[in-house]
């Protein structure tokens, strides 16, 4: 059934049995008039078409998200990369290159997005957060699009560096889940105002690189990010930890151990005092914390007074200033070895990955359109890893989605998830990913008032954390 004017056509779903008067009528010479908060709080929901010009109008379930015949239809053309996206994957996948190293992944990828139309920008410059000296990132790279008209910038964010035994955290796959869904985007943005906005992010594992990126302003104009990370199920709104390490030297004295003890000073004796202190510490520690490391070096023979130790501790907690409070005993901690044994003393600190700052209601919005598009695909988790995308979630708001490519209990840095990382079966799993966070970005283009909305939220759980703390 459809209501039609000179200007306007409204198409009714076939799911409305009934109308509610009021919701909307009919002047005497055709034209619709809509009172559509009235029409939201029936449990209605329109979806205008591009040009204004057409809306649907269907009947929900609370918190239902539907998608128009115009999104599904955009949805349709990510089948159209396949092949492309599977290439991609399966490229960086067989070129395994680590953090601030991905020269592959840098170059292939960018590439494709020249070959699509859209300004690429590399070697960009990032600012190490600890020394604050700005330095060439060689594997960062931006791609931008621009739509038709001034509007919301939104940004996508693709990783692709790998561990030292392969991609067993699927980098490979976000950078084509990323890159799935700025191709889909491009065809739409000669329509859409505001900005796109891909960021090849290098060095995720164990360099922060988003932080230095952070730091030298990269994200600075930015009004929402989206990423994607592959798991064992699809959800959004996990939980990562503030996460740093801290590495400890020791420098004793050399001695004979059985000639001469008395000359020495034991190294490993600090660093073993240290680590009981540490130990000792963790029935004080609150419940979502981690602290955890190991002796890396503690003396080469027997019959020789270590002279030289080396300890690595990590510590993680769901707040940056909480983390921060774990570091402070990790340093008391060190130091009590070296006042114990008159040893002397290094401890030098990682970059911060930061706890996320999480938008609820953009994080709702991605598991809905995930709903829509696939219905049961939603299981909720936790996954008390780190990410240095919270350094970007601290910054503007940013959603994360969790796409499945193993079974339920198989996660990454896994010999099984490597495996599964450069797996064909894993593709589909890829372009769905890319098609939810195309799907959100389209709508955050669409719907100005939305992305404010979110930048609002997020200003109330950015200051709801660091209270927290």
């Amino acid at each position: 059934m459809e209501l039609s004017s000179t200007q306007k056509t409204l198409k009714l779903s076939d799911s409305i049995e009934r109308y509610q008067n009021g919701s909307f009528s009919i002047s005497g010479n055709g034209e619709i008039k809509l009172d559509e908060a009235a029409l939201k709080a029936l449990g209605f929901v329109i979806q205008w078409s591009d040009d204004g010009n057409v809306g649907t109008l269907t009947k929900v379930k609370d918190g239902e998200v539907v998608l128009s015949e115009e999104e599904m239809a955009f949805a349709a053309t990510a089948a159209g990369f396949t092949e492309l996206i599977s290439a991609v994957a399966r490229k960086i996948y067989d070129h395994p290159q680590m953090a601030f190293t991905e020269t592959h992944a840098c170059e292939l990828l960018c590439e494709v997005f020249s070959a699509h139309g859209f300004e690429v920008e590399r070697n960009l410059r990032g600012v190490n957060p600890i020394t604050k000296e700005p330095w060439t990132m060689d594997t960062a790279f931006m791609a931008t699009l621009r739509g038709n008209a001034d509007g919301p910038t939104i940004a996508l964010l693709l990783e692709y560096d790998a561990l030292p035994d392969g991609h067993a955290c699927g980098h490979n796959l976000i950078a084509s889940a990323g890159l799935t869904a700025a191709l889909m985007l491009a065809k739409q943005m000669e329509v859409l105002p505001g900005k796109l906005v891909v960021y090849g992010t290098p060095g995720e594992e164990g360099k922060a690189g988003k932080a230095h990126m952070v730091e030298a302003g990269l994200f600075n104009g930015v009004d929402v990010a989206l990423t994607t990370h592959p798991g064992d199920r699809w959800a959004t709104g996990s939980d990562f930890l503030a996460t740093k390490t801290a590495t400890i030297v020791y420098k004793g004295i050399p001695s004979h151990a059985s000639a001469a003890p008395e000359k020495g000073i034991s190294a490993l004796d600090a660093a073993v005092i240290a680590y009981n202190a540490i130990e000792l510490q963790r029935e004080h520690l609150r419940s979502d914390a981690r602290v955890h490391g190991f002796i890396r070096d503690g003396g080469k023979v027997t019959n020789v007074v270590p002279d030289r130790a080396e300890m690595d501790w990590g510590v993680r907690a769901l707040d940056n200033i909480y983390m921060e409070k774990l570091a402070d005993m990790i340093e008391r901690c060190a130091r009590a070895g070296a006042l114990a044994t008159g040893a002397d003393m290094e401890i030098s600190w990682s970059v911060t990955y930061g706890a996320p700052v999480k938008v609820e209601a953009l994080d709702t919005l991605v598991i809905r359109l995930a709903e829509a598009l696939n219905p049961g695909l939603i299981k909720p988790f936790d996954v008390l890893g780190s990410s240095d995308v919270g350094n970007v979630s601290f910054e503007l708001p940013t959603c994360n989605l969790w796409f499945g490519i193993t079974p339920e209990g198989i996660m990454p840095h896994t010999k099984e998830f490597l495996a599964a990382s450069g797996a064909s079966e894993s593709i589909p799993s890829v372009l769905t990913a890319g098609t939810v966070i195309a799907l959100a970005a389209r709508r955050l283009f669409k719907d100005q008032k939305l992305v404010q909305d979110y930048k609002t939220a997020f200003e109330l759980s950015k200051q709801k954390l660091i209270a927290k703390g």
